[in-house]
């Protein structure tokens, strides 16, 4: 269904629940994201194809669910960069109606970090590229470590504790080079 495009960086699949829509495993109607995180150009991508059951038009995926995707994939990049987020606000240009069941691209990427928040963009395109379906930004809440640590029990804590600082060490050298 999808596939990530290169190994992952390590990401929070441990810690996060299995009934995520997004991203959980365990999730018989959710999407089961799965992004892979660049060192190199600091984005997240993946490919996906969308199920018939996603259908707003008849062949077309629905809006909703592209948010969604597209939420996920920008929610996921935060947590590759060390933070645990919340989603503040989300912006979405929808070029041309998706079809589903075709093998697609998702990328999101960082712009800016700016006080408690960071800010992204992202798009779901054709696999080569040439077609933009939706093209979005969001701005993501930063969470403090207390505010999911009394909700992690047992080795969760000192997974999700190492996970965040393995994945600081590459988001500062990230936003130095989009800065400067």
């Amino acid at each position: 269904m999808n596939q990530p495009i290169e190994n992952p960086s390590k990401h929070g699949y441990e810690i996060h629940h299995d009934t995520c829509f997004g991203c959980g495993k365990e999730n018989p109607l959710g999407l089961v994201a799965d992004f892979t995180f660049h060192d190199e150009t600091g984005e997240v991508n993946f490919t996906y194809s969308f199920k018939r059951m996603y259908n707003g038009a008849p062949g077309f995926v629905h809006g909703g669910i592209l948010s969604t995707v597209l939420d996920e994939a920008m929610g996921g990049l935060c947590f590759h960069l060390g933070y645990i987020v919340m989603t503040d606000t989300m912006s979405f240009k929808f070029h041309k109606a998706t079809p589903v069941e075709k093998e697609l691209l998702i990328r999101a990427w960082p712009i800016k970090k700016a006080k408690r928040k960071v800010l992204l963009e992202c798009e779901l395109t054709s696999l080569d590229g040439e077609t933009l379906y939706v093209k979005g930004e969001g701005a993501f809440h930063i969470l403090p470590p207390r505010f999911f640590s009394d909700k992690l029990t047992g080795g969760k804590i000192a997974i999700a504790n190492e996970l965040l600082s393995v994945n600081k060490l590459k988001r500062a050298h990230l936003f130095d080079r989009i800065e400067t």
